[in-house]
């Protein structure tokens, strides 16, 4: 098959959500990292974008592919002159009406029909990071220099005529970055004729991003949505539910929570936020085992600390990146090839870092260590 867009993370063997807000923020911290450079995102977002997808020319991208007939045969058989009715009762059924659009939801070849047509989504002047339907468009602006922000979207919306999608203006934003004293000034982006709203956070992939590239906002909100969660173990404790059913709802239903992309701000976490989340499992267990230590309850239900683990799965998702020629290997700095034995030895060279905003991210922080 044809290569498949690298800037698509979405449904992608060996790619995540994680994966895309990575590389969006190192991009993005990197840019505006000691420069005057600013960087203008606007988020994307399709009306109905499964079912808007029309049968004619999603079938004529994939007999376009390079892969074998039989195969793009039978998943352009199976989208094409499809009906529908609608049964009320055993004996009263709508007409038949034909399906000329959508794939189907709820499979692993409906989020693969819908990257396939969009593969080809790339408008020029800026950077693009697509998860199935998710689109975020970048564009590095630097200090004295004319933003193509607008052309971008013009291109964007143009394909989307073209293909028969429908941009959603009402909830596609615009996030700027701009460190310096003195703002960039830049015309608000339209969509079909509407201005996007400017905003100073925004939500990508689940995770809230300020115009600082700051993530406390997005910890704040998993901090108050587990302490809601941690109610429920009380009422199990009230129940006499047995400690090791009530650890495993724990771990199922709230660890996870605290856990969600932890690696993304694990090295820019402040200690008092270090603090707050830890202090979530030790109330947690408290409520468990009352009158035992932290330490105790974690070593009597074989837990490491919240910090342990973010330490840990940082290492495993490094080691991974390392490993893999992936969408973040060609983040990592230059391997570093000391011929003296150290101690400690750095296996990747220290990268440039004028602020402590882009010193905080994933990679830079890792690869220092």
């Amino acid at each position: 098959m044809d290569t498949i867009d690298p800037s698509q993370f979405g449904a992608i063997p060996s790619s995540s959500t994680l994966h895309a807000l990575i590389s969006m923020i190192h991009t993005w911290a990197q840019a505006t990292d000691g420069t005057s450079s600013a960087v203008r995102v606007v988020c994307l977002d399709y009306r109905k974008a499964f079912d808007l997808v029309d049968h004619g020319i999603l079938a004529a991208k994939i007999l376009g592919l390079r892969i074998p007939r039989g195969i793009a045969h039978w998943v352009c058989d199976f989208l094409m002159d499809r009906c529908q009715r609608v049964k009320l009762s055993s004996d009263c059924f709508s007409e038949w009406g034909t399906v000329p659009s959508g794939v189907p939801q709820g499979t692993k070849l409906g989020p693969w029909l819908f990257i396939l047509m969009i593969n080809d989504l790339r408008p020029p002047g800026s950077d693009v990071w697509k998860y199935v339907d998710d689109t975020t468009l970048a564009e590095v602006v630097p200090r004295g220099g004319q933003s193509g922000m607008q052309d971008a979207v013009n291109a964007v919306e143009q394909w989307s005529i073209v293909n028969k999608l429908q941009l959603n203006a009402d909830r596609c934003k615009e996030l700027v970055m701009d460190f310096k004293k003195v703002k960039h000034h830049f015309d608000a982006v339209t969509v079909n004729s509407q201005e996007l709203e400017r905003v100073d956070s925004v939500k990508l992939l689940g995770v809230t991003v300020t115009n600082k590239l700051q993530l406390n906002c997005h910890i704040l909100d998993v901090i108050q949505k587990v302490n809601k969660r941690i109610y429920f173990l009380i009422l199990l404790k009230r129940a006499n539910v047995p400690a090791p059913d009530i650890i495993c709802f724990y771990l199922i239903c709230i660890r996870p929570v605290l856990e969600y992309f932890a690696l993304l701000y694990h090295h820019a976490l402040p200690d008092y936020l270090t603090k707050d989340i830890e202090h979530i499992q030790k109330r947690a267990l408290s409520i468990i085992s009352p009158g035992l230590s932290y330490d105790d309850s974690l070593s009597m239900f074989t837990m490491a600390s919240l910090q342990d683990r973010r330490i840990a799965q940082c290492k495993i998702f490094f080691d991974s990146i390392v490993s893999n020629s992936d969408q973040l290997h060609h983040f990592l700095s230059p391997k570093n090839y000391c011929h003296y034995n150290l101690r400690r030895q750095r296996h990747f060279a220290n990268p440039v870092m004028r602020t402590k905003r882009f010193c905080s991210t994933f990679l830079p922080s890792i690869c220092r260590r």
